[in-house]
């Protein structure tokens, strides 16, 4: 779910919304640097002057007729100022004095330093013939211009502000005008130009299908600026694959505008007639249609992760266009991925590690974890009789009588302290307090995760001893992710719904006691819920529709499991004329140990095995002259393949859902996929939601979702759908994400066939 602020949080939730809008950017427009932008020095330009709009604009807009050289036209394009300021409609950037050489226009980013890949200015009908571009390390680029639409694809890089020294002007008696600027090559439509705009989203959690994204806006074209015919048309910039940006902004109740990154796509077809274009973009799965041959088997293994980058580079992605969950590293399999398409390919990568495969705001393709992640619990020293693995169960925990400061009770609720032993304890500290209640050495507990995991909140039950002071501390991949100082509000059960951000190890530290010579006594603590976002009933327009889905009886999962055949065969044969080339050949069945030999050599020739994959060979000739016809054939072991079933119970009746993933032989790994599959069919009820809208939501985010019998049901979206027309609308395919106990129904939880 997007990164939102409580203000937005709560305006949403409003009877009443705010206004809403709308940002489409086709091309190559640095969206931090547009959105930042600033006019610095600003005293230096007209009182009707908009300092603001030239970053939202797409067109030159109300003109003023002034006294300037060559510049009162009585065509009806212009306009007589007012007389009182305050009348002013203001727009462009316009200097107050004349052009006088060297002018400086500079523009500066909140944002901190970045590429700009491009720029495109519109000066109007008074241009520089003759400017230069400087960058905030000194960089200066001169371009020469005759028009007064300015582009440019030079790469200005890691600088936090443009400026432009104008050094001469189409007519020098003119002011210097720029209408608008963009920070990259393409054009950028907002509320004035959007008419309404369609988004849909889909997913499986278990990748059942590829996730696919699809967008398309209607543009206003009553001034043809889209039309077909028009050599100078705006449509005419289009490309099939072209980079689309889609932001959506929602005023505060302040009168702020919070933008959010809705979508990053690709151009995918478009057309207009007299009065609206509309353009449709598609993800980036859309342009992956080429052949992952690279498949092959691993005698020592290969990490998911590892097979992931392989599968990515191989489709020309580089490291910024995906992630890939870490967790993946600890998963090896030996098997090849067969030849498959790129992302194919990646689904079944993210179906073997028990991960949702999908595209991010950005464009980015992710590979992360749908799983709650089993945890292990350590701390840097105890009691002996306390065990701090058993906070991890929500029991009751006995406490001991000790000589800590007011910790002993004579109640009949405690015990003395065993001789020797663990016993029925959560976690006391080795470490005690002194006089000012801190420590010589701070407790600390330690959790670490299988994988990454955000949890809005946490719960520690103490016990008896309560702390004064004490920090949480994220990490994801050893890195700091987050830092949370408690020292206010702390009783025996404490509770915080602050939002703790991806994280595979979580450290809490004590700092101090609230009273001298005390431990720190922990029975319980607990994650808090992986999301805090709640659909209600008076966020939705009609009552949600549910539908049981087909009844699941057991998940059978595949093992294919791989051995090596002693029988060498022929696999292929062929007459080519050689063009000096490589020759690829693909197979059906895996293979290995290739060699090649041609039939009847002349002199020095010979072929031999470049490079292969257990389904597919590439053979190098050598000393064999081009064009001459030459015939061979190619040799290998066939890889004998053989199936086994483990079976998971979920159900006492329906029907058998079969999984078979090419990836998986390891016994322990296709229980942990066919048990993650189980709970997922388990849960087999889904949902359709009509409502209000809310664009922070993503495919495959995990929602509370009020109903008649459970407040707070909790399911996974697996299709998203959002309208906008100057107001926002949605709806929601979502499935129930409650997982089953099957062993309490009675039922068999897995069995080898």
């Amino acid at each position: 779910m997007y990164d939102v602020s409580q203000s937005y949080k709560d305006s949403m939730k409003s009877e009443l919304r705010n206004h809403s809008y709308m940002r489409v950017s086709l091309g190559l427009i640095n969206q931090e640097a547009q959105s930042s932008a600033v006019v610095e020095n600003q005293s230096q330009y007209t009182a009707y002057s908009d300092l603001e709009t030239i970053f939202d604009k797409n067109d030159i807009g109300l003109v003023y007729a002034t006294l300037e050289q060559d510049f009162f036209k009585m065509d009806g394009s212009m306009t007589f100022m007012p007389r009182d300021a305050s009348e002013y409609q203001k727009n462009g950037l316009i200097t107050s004095e004349l052009f006088q050489e060297n002018m400086l226009i500079k523009f500066s980013f909140g944002y901190g330093a970045s590429d700009i890949r491009g720029l495109s200015i519109q000066f109007g009908d008074n241009y520089p013939t003759l400017f230069s571009v400087i960058t905030s390390d000194g960089t200066e680029v001169e371009f020469e211009n005759d028009t007064g639409f300015f582009e440019t694809d030079t790469v200005f890089e890691n600088t936090d502000s443009i400026t432009l020294k104008i050094k001469s002007m189409h007519i020098s008696n003119q002011r210097v005008r720029i209408y608008y600027i963009k920070f990259g090559l393409g054009l950028q439509y907002d509320n004035d130009w959007i008419m309404s705009t369609e988004s849909s989203s889909t997913l499986s959690a278990i990748n059942e299908d590829l996730p696919e994204i699809n967008f398309s806006v209607n543009l206003r074209n009553d001034d043809q600026r889209f039309n077909v015919d028009n050599p100078s048309s705006e449509i005419n910039f289009l490309e099939t694959g072209q980079k689309v940006s889609v932001q959506y902004g929602y005023e505060l109740d302040d009168g702020t505008v919070e933008w959010m990154q809705l979508h990053t796509l690709f151009v995918s077809e478009w057309s207009a007639d007299d009065s609206q274009a509309k353009i449709s973009a598609v993800d980036r799965f859309k342009y992956m249609s080429e052949t992952y041959y690279k498949g092959q088997y691993y005698d020592e293994g290969i990490s998911l992760y590892d097979l992931a980058v392989d599968v990515m580079t191989d489709a020309g992605l580089e490291v910024g266009e995906y992630y890939i969950e870490s967790f993946l590293k600890n998963i090896v399999v030996n098997n090849p991925i067969p030849n498959v398409t790129h992302k194919e390919a990646l689904q079944i990568i993210a179906n073997a590690g028990r991960c949702i495969l999908s595209i991010d705001r950005y464009g980015r393709i992710r590979i992360h974890n749908d799983f709650i992640p089993e945890h292990t619990t350590t701390s840097n020293g105890t009691t002996y009789y306390s065990d701090v693995s058993n906070i991890d169960d929500n029991k009751a925990k006995k406490a001991f009588a000790t000589l800590e400061n007011n910790f002993f009770k004579m109640n009949g609720t405690m015990f003395f302290v065993p001789r020797t032993g663990i016993a029925d304890t959560g976690y006391v500290s080795a470490q005690i307090s002194g006089e000012d209640c801190t420590f010589s050495q701070n407790p600390i507990i330690t959790r670490e995760l299988e994988a990454k995991y955000q949890c809005y909140g946490i719960k520690i039950q103490f016990n008896g001893a309560v702390p004064a002071e004490f920090v949480i501390r994220t990490y994801s991949d050893d890195a700091l992710v987050d830092t949370f100082t408690v020292n206010s509000g702390i009783s025996e059960m404490y509770e915080t719904d602050h939002h703790f951000e991806d994280f595979d190890k979580m450290e809490i530290e004590f700092i101090k006691t609230q009273i001298p010579y005390n431990r720190i006594h922990i029975d319980y603590i607990q994650f808090g819920d992986e999301t805090d976002y709640s659909i209600e009933y008076d966020d939705l327009y009609s009552t949600p529709t549910g539908a049981q889905l087909e009844l699941v009886k057991n998940v059978k999962n595949a093992r294919i499991i791989y051995s090596k055949s002693s029988t060498q065969e022929e696999i292929a044969s062929d007459k080519i004329a050689y063009d000096g080339s490589t020759v690829f050949y693909y197979f059906s069945d895996a293979y290995y140990g290739y060699e090649a030999s041609i039939a009847d050599p002349v002199g020095n020739q010979s072929v031999s095995v470049k490079s292969s994959g257990a389904y597919f060979v590439e053979l190098e000739f050598s000393n064999v002259q081009q064009n001459i016809e030459i015939e061979f054939s190619v040799t290998g072991y066939k890889y004998n393949i053989s199936t086994s079933y483990y079976t998971v119970a979920v159900n006492n009746r329906g029907t058998d859902q079969e999984w078979s993933n090419p990836l998986i032989s390891d016994y322990d790994h296709c229980k942990d996929v066919a048990e993650w599959l189980a709970d997922y069919y388990a849960a087999g009820v889904e949902y359709e939601l009509d409502y209000r809208g809310e664009p922070a939501i993503d495919c495959g985010d995990v929602i509370f979702q009020e109903n008649k019998y459970n407040s707070e049901l909790k399911t996974i979206v697996e299709e998203f759908q959002l309208s906008f027309s100057g107001g926002i609308s949605g709806a929601l395919r979502t499935r129930r994400r409650e997982r089953v106990d099957r062993a309490e129904n009675g039922l068999e939880t897995g069995r080898q066939i």
